[in-house]
């Protein structure tokens, strides 16, 4: 059986293009022997991602608030779950694969405790709910795609223990002079430790996460290609949005499927979260599968590069494949640096002499 057309974020795994399961999921269970090979081995990088969903009887955010997210959390979880997938790549590598039975690697459990549902977790329910009333978001409400990226990025400004960096390309734009000058400059919500006068020197782990609103009520479908060009890429880690009142992670597509992680299932708190216990309510081996079509047309797409010569490659990349000059359906566009609007004068911006025609309304 000839296998192609999957292109997962991060994965050189395939699945079978005329596979004879039409069902929303997959699962172990219901291979054949011919596609178990495969299939496993798809099934075992699926497995090995972090999968956060909502979770009851945690402590009460703020002393007297929800003990649970289910209802409101989604989008928080699926937060949770591109950030982890940042952490597994720039610590653990591609080739990391979860085993239920050898987990002791102390870089997992680190990654994994970074989001127990405790208030002291740097990015806990309870830290991302919090910060987000300082984005006009009360406790209990959902968040979009925009809103758990810019409270991810305030809450890793106070995270000592990592040097990630986030570039948030608002206004549909990547602006590459202002993610050089994001370098430059250590943490200021902590006291670097390395850097003298708060420059660095060396290149630090960049996560770029562009928020998209790509069409009005309903997905553009004409962003399909250049979409799932972007889940090709080897830098993606995929990205965050989902259909009308339910949010999704996605990590890759099949044909006209996206490939996703669902934060909808309600487990219990885990309490005593030490090393080697049992994690396996955070990983799944389900692929769900959801229509292009159905998708809402606000995302969040991610994108990481451990080191300078990677960033320089994706944006090679991303200019060679996906914004190109002129085409209407970019998704984004990358510039060197961003335009110097105050020194443009009405004047400077038309010349009245030209034989162009042009329409005042």
């Amino acid at each position: 059986m000839f296998y192609d057309d999957l292109f997962c974020s991060l994965t050189n795994s395939f699945y079978p293009k005329n596979s004879s399961n039409n069902s929303p999921t997959s699962t172990l269970t219901e291979l054949t022997e011919t596609e178990t090979t495969n299939e496993k081995e798809l099934l075992g990088d699926i497995s090995t991602r972090l999968w956060f969903t909502y979770r009851k009887g945690f402590s009460q955010i703020n002393g007297s608030g929800p003990d649970s997210d289910q209802g409101w959390g989604c989008m928080i979880r699926c937060g949770q779950m591109l950030l982890a997938e940042t952490f597994i790549r720039l610590y653990l590598g591609r080739d990391f694969k979860w085993d239920s039975e050898n987990t002791g690697n102390p870089f997992y459990w680190k990654i994994l405790a970074y989001f127990k549902d405790e208030k002291l977790a740097p990015y806990s329910i309870q830290q991302i709910a919090m910060m987000g009333v300082g984005e006009g978001i009360q406790i209990g409400k959902w968040f979009g795609p925009n809103a758990i990226a810019q409270v991810l990025n305030k809450l890793t400004t106070f995270e000592e223990s990592n040097h990630l960096r986030f570039y948030i390309a608002m206004d549909n734009s990547i602006f590459i002079d202002e993610i050089y000058e994001l370098m430059k400059t250590c943490n200021k919500c902590i006291k670097c430790k390395q850097h003298k006068k708060g420059i660095c020197e060396d290149w630090s782990p960049l996560l770029l996460i562009i928020p998209l609103r790509l069409g009005l009520n309903e997905f553009n479908q004409d962003y399909t290609e250049p979409l799932k060009k972007c889940l090709e890429t080897k830098y993606s880690v995929g990205m965050i949005g989902g259909k009308p009142n339910q949010a999704y992670y996605f990590y890759g597509y099949l044909d006209d499927d996206l490939l996703y992680m669902d934060p909808h299932e309600c487990q219990p708190y885990v309490p005593n979260f030490v090393e080697e216990m049992n994690d396996s309510s955070y990983h799944t081996n389900i692929m769900w599968k959801l229509k292009f079509s159905q998708l809402d047309p606000s995302i969040a797409l991610g994108f990481v590069c451990k080191y300078e010569e990677d960033f320089l490659d994706l944006i090679d990349i991303l200019q060679k494949n996906i914004v190109k000059k002129g085409d209407l359906h970019s998704l984004f566009e990358i510039a060197n640096k961003r335009p110097d609007f105050d020194n443009i004068s009405a004047c400077d911006s038309i010349d009245f002499q030209s034989d162009d025609e042009f329409v005042l309304i």
